[in-house]
């Protein structure tokens, strides 16, 4: 009774190897969805019955590890090449028995070992010792020969008129050297000497095969060049060195350009780490950090602005502890203003503990800070009030991708010690390329929670979603070019350059 338990990614590829392994006349007896894909028990329509019954009998098997082995085993394509390497080896089976077969077809046409042929078969199979299928056809034609040989010599007269025996030949060493048998062959009739010269043919066609499939592929001019625009592509994105290389690294080398484009781009994607949530729907204390200038206040009156929206204002709170500028808190203040949300102001009279405590009872606290470098007596002031509060606190990170690479990376080593939980990149309008921080994000696996892409409150600001981020990546860089080309064309026409 043939029944199978069939392994596929999706249904119709199951229905495919279902009429594979079956044929047309199989029938379902059960599917139903596994991790990654469908299992499909089927069986031939006259087995139905039987098959539904041993199908509850065997409920219990094959084992639940045996399965999930069998399912990454056909969706990851392991199926699909020891298929393809068993037709292979079946192919090449096929030709070496049909060789076998016709070199015993010559040995019964011969009556007497040709020596000349055997000498340059023995040639041959010299060059390549390595291959032992040929050297055992070879054996196996010599000594079908030396019993035709004996059978077919004549009655030896007796031992006092009988001529001095020829020579037998010499045993071959192990060495390289040989001794060649001291008799005259028997002349070869054209037609036995037309067998064993296709014999070799076929022999010498038989090593080529072989030979093929245990040398290693080697790249081609053309897939250097498809490499080579890959990379070009992807350092013109703006990525880092490191990161570059870690995307080819895995680009298989008989892709086309446009293919591997793609290929390198979805890596790029599942590389991201993002958040992948709305953070300020879960509430709680958030606190941003980063340098002067980065969009730190104007990120959090969006986001403000969006929770009032949605909640109202009674559930909001917004706190600074930038109390050496001015101007910032006073932004922050006339966000309050126009949303009708309290601002507090950490000062000395008022710690940041303190601050935080009266403001238990509301659903989101979104703090900002002042921009001040790790080395700056204020800055480590404002990272030990930071890392001091008792309250469970959420910390974000502020870039601007605008911002040159080493300043991004500078940026992270200084509030690195707070331990973050997240990033914003902001000014994503204003940025000739994104490439920079993807790099540094993926480098130090900092989730990416929004993205800025300018100033209108609340709408200039998104949840972080990988394939989005490596569109705007690849947009910009486009834009650049067109750029570049265009400023070139200028030149060109009016001589400058």
């Amino acid at each position: 009774m043939k029944v199978k338990r069939i392994f596929a990614p999706d249904m119709r590829q199951a229905m495919r190897r279902v009429r594979e392994e079956i044929g047309p006349d199989a029938v379902i007896i059960s599917n139903h969805r596994v991790a990654g894909g469908v299992e499909v028990v089927a069986a031939r329509e006259d087995e139905y019955e039987a098959a539904q019954a041993e199908l509850k009998r065997n409920r219990a098997t094959p084992p639940v590890a045996d399965r999930r082995e069998e399912q990454i085993r056909i969706l990851t394509g392991a199926h699909s090449r020891q298929s393809e390497q068993a037709s292979r080896n079946a192919r090449l089976e096929e030709e070496l028995n049909k060789t076998r077969a016709r070199i015993a077809e010559a040995g019964r046409r011969i009556a007497e070992p040709d020596v000349r042929a055997d000498r340059n078969i023995n040639r041959q199979i010299d060059d390549e010792e390595d291959d032992e299928d040929l050297r055992s056809i070879l054996a196996s034609l010599k000594a079908r020969n030396r019993g035709r040989t004996s059978v077919s010599a004549p009655v030896e007269p007796p031992r006092s008129s009988r001529p001095a025996p020829r020579p037998e030949p010499v045993a071959e060493p192990p060495a390289a050297v040989r001794r060649e048998p001291v008799f005259e062959p028997e002349p070869v009739m054209p037609e036995d000497d037309g067998v064993l010269r296709t014999m070799q043919q076929e022999i010498q066609e038989l090593r080529q095969m072989l030979q093929q499939r245990s040398e290693p592929t080697v790249r081609s001019p053309a897939r250097d060049v498809s490499h080579s625009e890959v990379t070009r592509r992807l350092q013109n994105l703006g990525l880092g060195t490191t990161l570059v290389r870690q995307l080819m690294s895995g680009v298989e080398a008989e892709l086309s350009v446009g293919e591997a484009w793609r290929n390198v781009l979805a890596r790029l994607a599942d590389a991201l780490p993002v958040q992948g949530e709305e953070l300020i729907e879960r509430g709680g204390m958030i606190v941003f950090v980063g340098p002067t200038g980065v969009g730190k206040t104007t990120t959090i009156g969006k986001l403000a602005a969006r929770h009032v929206l949605q909640h109202g204002s009674s559930s909001v709170a917004l706190v600074t502890t930038d109390c050496f500028r001015i101007a910032a808190h006073e932004q922050l203040k006339t966000f309050g203003r126009i949303l009708d949300v309290p601002v507090r102001v950490v000062d000395e009279n008022h710690s940041l503990e303190e601050v935080l405590q009266s403001l238990r009872n509301k659903r989101l606290v979104l703090i900002d800070t002042a921009g001040m470098s790790a080395s700056d007596p204020q800055g480590q002031l404002q990272m030990q009030m930071l890392s001091g509060v008792t309250l469970r606190l959420k910390k974000l990170l502020v870039l601007s991708c605008s911002s040159q690479h080493q300043l991004m990376r500078s940026a992270y080593d200084n509030y690195a010690g707070l331990g973050l939980n997240g990033c914003v990149l902001s000014k994503a309008d204003e940025s000739g390329s994104l490439g920079e921080a993807l790099s540094l994000v993926v480098e130090k696996q900092l989730p990416i929670a929004y993205v800025t892409d300018g100033q209108k409150i609340p709408d200039d600001i998104g949840i972080a979603q990988r394939n989005d981020l490596v569109s705007r990546t690849v947009v910009i860089a486009q834009g650049n070019a067109r750029i570049e080309q265009r400023a070139a064309d200028d030149d060109a026409l009016f001589g400058v350059g």
